[in-house]
Formats: structure tokens, C-alpha cells, sequence
């Protein structure tokens, strides 16, 4: 009898640890133009329909691309969060959302050296709590260079007869530069010890770079990934974006783990926020052509 109260007992420990433990789920969402450019043209009715969808993410923390401040961002959010973005001159900006209530203490720091030719900074954002640390960053890579090889040499072969043609070559060009501080980030926080993440609109399908065996000068994701304190993990590569119908069924915003950070996943906790709409070119528009992508964290 007494063992049977001794194993009732620890049970009942172990489900109230599991049922109490405290998690964070961290999301990251592109809500295209989101600010003063013309190329937004929503109404009252879309900015209360994308405030539903955020309503529905629930997240604690958001990685925000293409959004062009804190201003702009409270349309859809509310003001239960504080705000950091990325002060390049240019309405596609990179922000971090952290809600207030989270309790958690949020340190920004802007990520320049991502800014290489006509590409975005990244938000640098380390949040505590309870002593407990995790560091984020938050990017918004150069768009068109979705699979190709990145290596000078591959490069240079690009045609570049026609404006579409020139404009994927630099692409790539702007994205193998970025490669170089995105993956020096990676080696200093592995150095640094405190559990890290990369989130964000990355524009590659990393699932292309592992299927065509990109070298490490090739693939974005050969790059990044290294050994050791630097392997890193997304559940991006093993699932199909259910956006707008599967239409694109390779992700290209990801969420990334470093080994510290994938012990705190809350196992299959990856999600993604449909949109229930039927997919048109106006309609993706005025919600996005993105949807948004979270985890959950267990702290």
C-alpha cells in the first residue's frame, strides 16, 4: 500500500508539472505592405479581418516582415505589445512584437550587417524571465533567389538577357552576401550559450537546398546549419505550407533552433494560421500572400 500511495504520488507530481509548466509560443508572419506605400490598399473591414487572425495566432511573441512600425503594426495587434523594428528608410521594415503580459523583460538590438545592397536588417531581441534567457532574430532575406546555388561561380553563369533575368541574378548575388553575417550571428550566439532562434520570411526554400545537395557555398541552409552548438533544426523542411491552397507548398518563412532551443520545443506544436478566404489576387492583398507560423516553447 505504501509503495501505491509512493507511485500515486509522483504521478500525480508529474501531471501537474506537465499541466502548469509555462510555455511561449513565438510566431513569425509577413503581412505584405503593412504601412504607407500605395501598394496597400486596405480598407477598415481588412484591418479588423487581419486583427481576427492575430486574435486567433494567440502568440506571445511575433516576428513581423514587411510592416512598416510600431504604428502600423497596433492596427493589427493592439497595444498589448511592445514593439521593435528595424529603422532602414524603407516601409518593409523588420519589427518584434512581445506581449506585455507575458512578463517577459525584452532587450532590441537592430541587426545591420544584414543590410547588404537593397536588403533588410534584421531585429536582434533577447527576452528573461525568471533568470531563464532565450535571443531571437528576426530576418527578412533578399527575395528571388528561392533554390539556386550561391556560390560566385554559379552566379556569374546566371543569364542576365532580360530585366527578369538580371533581377534573379542579383538576388542571389545580395543573398550570398547576407549568408556571410546571418551564419556569423549563428557562430557568435553558439559561442554565447543562451538558447537562440532565427524566424522569419528567409525567401528560401530550404528544403530545395537539401534536395539538391547544395554545398556550403551553395545552399543558404548549408551555410547556416553547422555541427555541434551550431546544428540547427526547423520542423519547415519535413511539412507543406497549406497557404492559400498549397499553392506554394515549399516553406520559405521558417523557424529556427539551435540545439539549446530545440530542447525547450513543445513537441509538434508547429503551426500554421490558414486563411479561410478562397484565394484571389485581391483578397491575398488585403490579408497577405503570407500565413503565418508558430511554436510553442516550454520554459
Amino acid at each position: 500500500m505504501k509503495k501505491l500511495i509512493t507511485l500515486c504520488t509522483v504521478a500525480l507530481a508529474f501531471l501537474s508539472a506537465t499541466t502548469f509548466a509555462e510555455t511561449l509560443k513565438v510566431a513569425s508572419w509577413n503581412i505584405a505592405w503593412l504601412g504607407s506605400h500605395e501598394y496597400n490598399k486596405r480598407s477598415d473591414a481588412d484591418y479588423k479581418e487581419l486583427a481576427r487572425y492575430a486574435t486567433q495566432l494567440d502568440a506571445d511573441v511575433i516576428a513581423m516582415q514587411e510592416v512598416e512600425s510600431a504604428e502600423w503594426a497596433r492596427k493589427i495587434l493592439g497595444d498589448d505589445y511592445e514593439f521593435f523594428f528595424t529603422t532602414k528608410d524603407w516601409v518593409q521594415r523588420v519589427g518584434v512584437a512581445i506581449r506585455k503580459s507575458s512578463g517577459y523583460k525584452a532587450k532590441g538590438i537592430e541587426y545591420v550587417e544584414l543590410d547588404q545592397g537593397l536588403a533588410r536588417r534584421g531585429m536582434d531581441v533577447t527576452l528573461t524571465k525568471d533568470g531563464k534567457s532565450v535571443r531571437l532574430l528576426a530576418v527578412h532575406m533578399k527575395s528571388g533567389c528561392f533554390d539556386k546555388a550561391l556560390d560566385q561561380a554559379s552566379i556569374a553563369k546566371m543569364p542576365s538577357s532580360n530585366k527578369k533575368e538580371e533581377y534573379a541574378k542579383t538576388a542571389c548575388a545580395e543573398l550570398a552576401k547576407q549568408a556571410v553575417p546571418l551564419e556569423a550571428w549563428i557562430d557568435a550566439r553558439a559561442k554565447e550559450g543562451v538558447p537562440f532562434m532565427l524566424l522569419g520570411d528567409f525567401n528560401r526554400r530550404f528544403v530545395r537546398d537539401i534536395a539538391l545537395n547544395h554545398t556550403e557555398i551553395q545552399g543558404l541552409w548549408q551555410a547556416i546549419d553547422d555541427e555541434g552548438a551550431e546544428s540547427l533544426w526547423t520542423p519547415t523542411i519535413k511539412a507543406e505550407s497549406g497557404c492559400w491552397g498549397g499553392y506554394y507548398k515549399d516553406y520559405i518563412d521558417h523557424i529556427i533552433f539551435d540545439p539549446k532551443a530545440k530542447a525547450r520545443y513543445v513537441e509538434n506544436s508547429f503551426e500554421q494560421l490558414v486563411f479561410e478566404q478562397k484565394y484571389s489576387r485581391e483578397v491575398s492583398q488585403n490579408l497577405s500572400d503570407h500565413c503565418p507560423i508558430s511554436v510553442e516553447l516550454a520554459l
